[in-house]
């Protein structure tokens, strides 16, 4: 889920951003929605924001200026600025500072989704082509300076690494540092570069997005003090991995979790789908599925099911085009009567209650 920061002086924009963009759905949740640029380059300083969406005028510090520092403050952040017909110039200067795109008033909920739909193609290939890139280094540390005849030997280690962890065996890692440690000290490489490789490759396997910092980055290659404390830095490194991957004790929760979320995903229209139907396809038992879900994502499986099922009716519901029947049947809802007690639930509203509100208050708020 990448990250959005919003800001805006008019709190009336600020809360309708809020509200009226499927975040979540899009593939964002906010990082924060603040009235003016000091706050949010506070929020820039201390949290990582894939996407700052911004007026330009604001009193103060200007969008434009925020821009500027905000992608000083973390290079390779995208931005979208706000900008009224009446301030051309300001849009053409946010075209200098390489903004994604700049959104025009009045405010239409339609194309800014689209807009960050598109955003997060942007940022899911470069996140591909980052992980891409450090599998290539990884393996070209791992080839640098490496007799062909260890090659076999240190894959294995590699493969077993991934194996204890996939596996949840992690009281045999400290036996595993030592066995590393013994094996590459009676080589010629560089003990420190591998471990760290390593590591590295294991927190890619398992799609780690914030792998921790390990303990030997601070040890420098070949010291004395890399002499004595590395094989105890190795240990820690690999407690601090398992660490990130155990959720609950669990060694295959994460992966389990995953795949249940994305059996979901695909089969939400499915109006019998049940959390036993998705435990029988994975294999695993309807107590272990239930648990491991809730802990995962922080949402029982019914919770993140209606969520999903009710975000796309809304969605479905803005386009205007199908009655509420056809909406209830296109998300897996037995009935549209059901569907109604549903969404209102969710949004405290009825479809046509919530309908008439966008076209009205909701709307104006946006358009203010």
């Amino acid at each position: 889920m990448y990250r959005v920061l919003i800001v805006d002086d008019e709190v009336v924009i600020r809360r309708g951003l809020s509200r009226i963009i499927p975040w979540e759905e899009t593939g964002f949740e906010l990082a924060g929605a603040v009235g003016d640029a000091r706050k949010a380059l506070e929020i820039l300083e201390n949290t990582r924001v894939n996407v700052v969406l911004t007026d330009i005028r604001m009193p103060d510090i200007s969008g434009l200026e925020l821009i500027g520092r905000a992608k000083k403050l973390q290079p390779g952040i995208k931005t979208v600025v706000i900008s009224g017909y009446s301030e051309f110039d300001y849009a053409v200067e946010a075209i200098k500072l390489k903004v994604e795109n700049y959104i025009l008033k009045p405010l239409d909920p339609h194309k800014i989704t689209e807009i960050f739909e598109t955003l997060k193609k942007v940022l899911d290939e470069e996140q591909k082509n980052k992980q891409k890139d450090m599998y290539i280094q990884a393996e070209y540390e791992m080839l640098r300076g490496v007799y062909h005849e260890d090659k076999g030997c240190r894959e294995e280690y590699q493969a077993k690494l991934i194996r204890l962890l996939e596996e949840g065996r992690y009281t045999e890692l400290d036996a595993f540092a030592d066995e590393l440690f013994d094996f590459l000290e009676r080589g010629e490489a560089d003990v420190r570069e591998y471990c760290l490789k390593a590591l590295r490759n294991a927190a890619l396997y398992f799609h780690l997005e914030n792998p921790p910092l390990f303990a030997s980055y601070r040890l420098d290659s070949g010291s004395e003090e890399y002499k004595r404390e590395g094989r105890n830095c190795l240990k820690e490194d690999l407690r601090l991995l398992a660490a990130q991957l155990k959720t609950g004790g669990e060694p295959t929760e994460l992966l389990v979790s995953s795949q249940a979320r994305q059996y979901i995903d695909l089969n939400y229209r499915n109006k019998n789908l049940s959390l036993r139907e998705v435990a029988d396809q994975l294999g695993v038992s309807y107590g272990y599925l239930s648990a491991a879900f809730a802990r995962t994502y922080n949402k029982t499986f019914k919770a993140y099911l209606t969520s999903l099922r009710i975000e796309r009716a809304r969605k479905l519901l803005l386009e205007r085009t199908y009655k509420i029947y056809e909406i209830a049947d296109m998300t897996g809802y037995s009935s549209s009567r059901y569907f109604t007690e549903a969404f209102k639930k969710y949004y405290g509203l009825s479809p046509v209650d919530y309908l008439r509100r966008l076209g009205g208050e909701a709307e104006r708020e946006c358009h203010e």
